[in-house]
């Protein structure tokens, strides 16, 4: 489908509706891999248990906001020494687990409190169509990991 590639979605997810509302546009997602691997044996099941929606934020399209509503499925874990006989489908490379809001997301949040700060960024993110505070900012850059200084040769201190 043309809506996939406008939006990479990652292979596997398939755009299913879009509907445009005042606030931006509302896009349904759904997964078509037919089998999901379970997170704790990595075995892969095709059994399906249930289905849930999910709701995510998502980068703007054309200055307008982007809500994913994503459905995800439930898989019985047919390992039967595994602890876990239920668990959802993933996605690492588009949506952490618990996330409201998909990595790409994330990462144009935190580049934008890189490239400002915090209340400039929300100034900024607020004309890119991304509605954020200026917490949310922050908490992005916080997360970042910290860099090794590396091996200190010289150390010297100002007069």
């Amino acid at each position: 489908m043309e809506g996939t590639a406008l939006l990479q979605l990652p292979e596997g997810l398939l755009v299913d509706q879009i509907q445009m509302t005042e606030n931006g546009l509302v896009i349904e997602v759904v997964a078509t891999s037919p089998t999901s691997c379970c997170p704790l044996c990595c075995e892969p099941s095709s059994s399906i248990h249930c289905h849930y929606r999910r709701t995510l934020r998502d980068v703007p399209c054309a200055g307008r906001r982007v809500q994913l509503v994503l459905t995800v499925r439930k898989f019985s874990c047919r390992n039967p020494y595994c602890e876990r006989k239920v668990f959802a489908e993933r996605f690492p490379d588009f949506v952490e687990p618990w996330a409201r809001m998909t990595i790409r997301h994330c990462q144009q949040i935190t580049s934008i409190g890189l490239a400002t700060c915090g209340k400039g960024g929300t100034r900024l993110a607020t004309r890119l169509g991304i509605q954020t505070t200026r917490q949310t900012i922050l908490r992005r850059i916080m997360a970042l990991p910290d860099r090794s200084a590396g091996v200190i040769l010289f150390l010297g201190n100002d007069d």
